[in-house]
């Protein structure tokens, strides 16, 4: 973490050096990383949509339920994927999926989504999570025998599916399905990094957001949060539902991409000014990381690398002491 600063905070800039930094730290952890039970299953018609689940050795349960994180990796729409060669050994996002099974006790989701190679145009993302959430719901049986708590967390490009699939009214339905009942609830959302729009982005990405989007005004996190609040009387669905949100960004992520949007999203959020509105938005901070480190410093047995992990679940375990409302 202490090289990062030298490496600036300009995405192209800090890719391939992050990763190059970060590659031994878990080569270190390879076994334990590994020791973890990965299974693999299919979750759509494309070949993109597969996913991974490990297998808490040990499942938090908390009231009776058992948690289940879903984690939608980024990667700019055009590359990522639940495992990355660029580290030998399928570590990344191994490391992921072992940190939240053996520290918080979490069963851990990462799923593969089409990306522009594939087709992929706005709003597919969010297309994506939601077929992966109905997978969840129907297979509950394959992560344990108790209803689900379920958070979801997007880091960059996954957190603009995110986003998609919390705030476009296409996903009503199966937002509907998990927000109500004694089965799989959607407890939290948590959006790691996210462009939440691209007024002031770097120039290497407007030609993919353009591609992705059409109208990337109207359809970015802050235009769909935006069209939300016009459509629907506050609170938002999911947040009457009882869903909580943790906007959540790197001290080093680049502030015209990252952090100046980011406070734009959180300033038009609190312009809902009812009390669940109010009452179910947390801000934060990773101290130290950079854009592309945070996910890569779990499994690395670093304290420092590895607190915001255990903020993430702090924030999950608060939520989860209290009971779903059973509606």
């Amino acid at each position: 973490m202490d090289q990062l600063p030298a490496h600036g905070k300009a995405l192209p800039g800090v890719l391939l050096p992050t990763f190059k930094a970060y590659a031994p730290l878990l080569q270190s952890q390879a076994s334990t990383i590994k020791s973890v039970k990965r299974e693999t299953f299919t979750y759509g018609p494309h070949a993109r949509q597969q996913l991974d689940i490990y297998h808490a050795p040990q499942p938090a349960l908390i009231n009776g339920r058992r948690p289940v994180l879903l984690f939608e990796y980024g990667g700019g729409l055009t590359q990522g994927g639940k495992s990355l060669p660029v580290i030998p050994g399928d570590l990344a996002h191994a490391n992921l999926g072992a940190f939240f099974a053996l520290n918080p006790g979490y069963m851990v989701v990462i799923a593969d989504y089409r990306l522009m190679s594939h087709g992929a145009k706005f709003p597919s993302g969010g297309e994506d999570i939601a077929l992966a959430v109905e997978w969840i719901d129907a297979n509950q049986a394959k992560l344990g025998p108790e209803p689900i708590d379920l958070f979801i967390m997007g880091n960059s490009a996954g957190g603009i599916h995110l986003s998609t699939f919390l705030l476009h009214p296409d996903f009503a339905e199966t937002r509907r399905k998990v927000l109500n009942g004694s089965g799989t609830r959607l407890r939290g959302a948590i959006l790691l990094s996210v462009p939440f729009h691209f007024a002031h982005a770097h120039d290497t990405r407007p030609p993919a957001v353009e591609a992705y989007f059409g109208d990337f005004e109207k359809n970015s996190p802050l235009g769909l949060l935006k069209a939300a609040r016009q459509r629907q009387e506050a609170p938002l669905d999911f947040v009457k539902g009882g869903c909580r949100i943790l906007a959540l960004d790197a001290e080093l992520d680049p502030e015209n991409d990252i952090r100046r949007p980011g406070r734009d999203f959180i300033k038009e959020w609190l312009e809902m000014e009812d009390s669940a509105s109010q009452s179910a938005l947390a801000v934060d901070s990773m101290t130290g990381h950079n854009h592309i480190s945070p996910v890569l410093g779990l499994g690395t047995s670093n304290e420092d690398e590895e607190a915001w992990g255990h903020q993430v679940a702090s924030f999950c375990d608060t939520i989860r002491h209290f009971r779903p409302r059973y509606e």
